[in-house]
């Protein structure tokens, strides 16, 4: 029950057919308001102070949270299907008191549409998504050189996955406008990406190739572990691929070389002769003597030559003249002495001279001199047919080719009158096209001067061309040559030339890790002569000598430290204390062989310059 203050209130407030106390409970229900005209968005004054004091209306989802719109703490609202309006949500948080509009509506027909989140784009967008796939193509084959290429890739380099071929593409066309730098990070980011497919990549033989030509030394490295389980199902010509690029790298990894040479062997008959002379040189560049497949090759080529000779081969597998002297040349650097490959080449080079076929050219000539000079092979009638050659046509044979085989035909051929008016037809035309030769043609310019040169000046101021043509070439970095033979020639004649030994100081240093002992002692004898002084070149010879002291010879070494300390000069003992550390042992007995000869130390040469 109510107290009477609280009747009394609630009777002043119903309407007057609710005063009286006889009312009914039905008569107290609230009844439904009789809503008075109004103005547009507006209630009766009369019905919103009834509504706030009948009761207090909340409006809300029906569960068990009506009202509560901070959504974020709350939850969102069930919702009826899978999409949802974007513009119907509740914005910002509690307080709307000090709210201020800042939204921009979108415009009617966006705002009426419901926003479908998808997975599958419209033409237009797959299109320009999947473009790359034909824009990297295009690019690479766009681009003229190696940064247009390697840009090409860094462009789309985001884009993957990408097939084995992309990668076979941008190595081919880098290779085909030049190459680039085996640092470049660019390049580095195209195989350290294709290092991961190399263990399903197909055709591995080319990829090498690539590499090799790329100088991408690792990657070679890296494909070697799968190459070696897939060789047996390679053709030939894939082995005689991989041989080549792991030869032109330098690489020596025997246990291939070992499995490719067992594998070809047998299948030689079917390479070219082209393949035949890539396999033989690779052998040769990687240092591998597998004299099995070596005289393989030679017995190959050699049965070819008959077979063509009869008329009996087909015209695919007969070699040129050219490709004779190429593995013949790959022969001497391996020290493989084949007396019957050799005279089939120089047969063939008498043969063809005599009746002035175009098969043997001036530097197949040279090479196939100098290929029996070092094998002590002496083809006297060879040389004898090649030295009447050039004094008759001296004029098609450049200086190099002419100072490569003086250098060879000159110390085995006795000499007479007609043969020293050949070598003077050699030496004008040396002399004339001087300035064409790089510094391993003025290195055997300068052996063949000092061949003849032995009681009398043979062809006198050629030394002079020959000494400014080396200053001139000063500046060049990366040719190789014999440059320890060539300080000893010239210490001679130039021993006051203070540029021209300069330059020589200069050039050795990029030599010294390729000497060999005789080399280390004809050098510093050479400098010993000269005026010129340089400590660096002291110190850099003693350092690599001392790397390589087990490979000297007591007399090798002898000759080295007594020259190195006329060099030196008065500061010799850091010099004698470093020699004495890392010198040779010297055995007791004198009367060894002429292999084994060593100096004992009563016999040791003094310490003066006539005898350095």
């Amino acid at each position: 029950m109510l107290p009477n203050s609280a009747n009394s209130a609630l009777r002043r407030a119903l309407p007057g057919a609710l005063r009286s106390p006889s009312a009914t409970w039905q008569q107290l229900q609230p009844q439904p308001l009789q809503r008075a005209p109004s103005l547009p968005g507006r209630l009766a004054p009369a019905a919103t102070s009834r509504l706030g004091c009948l009761q207090q209306v909340r409006h809300g989802p029906k569960d068990g949270r009506p009202g509560r719109l901070q959504h974020q703490l709350f939850g969102a609202d069930e919702a009826k299907g899978r999409f949802y309006y974007r513009f119907h949500k509740i914005i910002g948080r509690w307080n709307w008191r000090k709210y201020i509009e800042r939204y921009v509506a979108p415009r009617a027909l966006e705002n009426r549409q419901r926003w479908i989140p998808t997975v599958f784009p419209v033409h237009h967008q797959m299109r320009q998504s999947y473009s790359w796939h034909w824009r990297l193509p295009k690019a690479i084959a766009a681009a003229t050189t190696p940064d247009e290429v390697l840009e090409a890739w860094v462009k789309f380099r985001h884009k993957h996955p990408k097939k084995t071929f992309h990668y076979f593409k941008v190595l081919k066309r880098l290779i085909d406008v030049g190459g680039c730098d085996a640092t470049d990070w660019r390049l580095r980011l195209i195989t350290s990406r294709f290092f991961n497919i190399h263990r399903k990549t197909l055709n591995l033989p080319r990829l090498a190739k690539y590499y090799s030509q790329l100088r991408v030394m690792n990657g070679l490295d890296d494909l070697s572990r799968y190459l070696l389980k897939s060789l047996p199902r390679y053709s030939p010509q894939q082995l005689a691929l991989v041989a080549r690029a792991y030869g032109s790298a330098g690489l020596q990894d025997k246990q291939l070389f070992v499995q490719v040479a067992n594998l070809i062997t047998e299948e030689l008959s079917v390479l070219t002769p082209t393949d035949l002379v890539h396999l033989a040189e690779a052998y040769a560049s990687a240092e591998v003597c597998h004299y099995g497949l070596l005289g393989a090759i030679s017995a190959q080529l050699q049965v070819r030559v008959q077979q063509a000779a009869q008329d009996e081969a087909p015209s695919w597998s007969c070699p040129t003249f050219e490709q004779l002297t190429l593995v013949s040349a790959a022969f001497a650097r391996l020290k493989f002495q084949d007396f019957s490959y050799t005279e089939m080449c120089a047969l063939q080079a008498e043969m063809m001279l005599a009746q002035g076929l175009s098969g043997p050219t001036p530097p197949a000539l040279a090479r196939l001199c100098t290929s029996c000079a070092k094998l002590k092979i002496h083809e006297i009638r060879l040389y004898e047919a090649v030295v009447a050659h050039v004094s008759q046509h001296w004029y098609d044979y450049p200086a190099a080719s002419l100072a490569e085989i003086g250098v060879a035909v000159s110390p085995t051929l006795p000499r007479s009158e007609q043969l020293n008016e050949a070598y003077r037809v050699m030496f004008d035309a040396i002399a004339a096209d001087c300035e064409n030769l790089t510094l391993k043609g003025v290195s055997d310019a300068a052996k063949f001067m000092a061949e003849l040169d032995h009681k009398e000046t043979f062809y006198p101021d050629i030394h002079k061309s020959l000494a400014s043509r080396i200053i001139a070439l000063r500046d060049e970095t990366k040719e190789q040559y014999d440059v320890a033979r060539v300080i000893e020639i010239f210490a001679r004649r130039f021993p006051e030339n203070i540029m021209l030994f300069s330059t020589l100081s200069r050039h050795i240093h990029r030599h010294l890790a390729h000497f060999e002992p005789m080399d280390f002692a004809r050098a510093t004898r050479g400098l010993a002569k000269a005026k010129y002084r340089d400590d660096r070149v002291v110190h850099a010879l003693a350092k690599w000598a001392g790397k390589r002291a087990s490979e000297f010879s007591s007399y090798d070494w002898a000759n080295f430290t007594e020259a190195a300390r006329v060099l030196r000069g008065k500061n010799t003992q850091l010099l004698d204390e470093r020699f004495e550390a890392v010198a040779p042992p010297m055995p007791s007995d004198p009367r060894l062989g002429p292999s084994e000869y060593r100096l004992v130390e009563s016999e040791k040469p003094t310490t003066t310059a006539a005898s350095a």
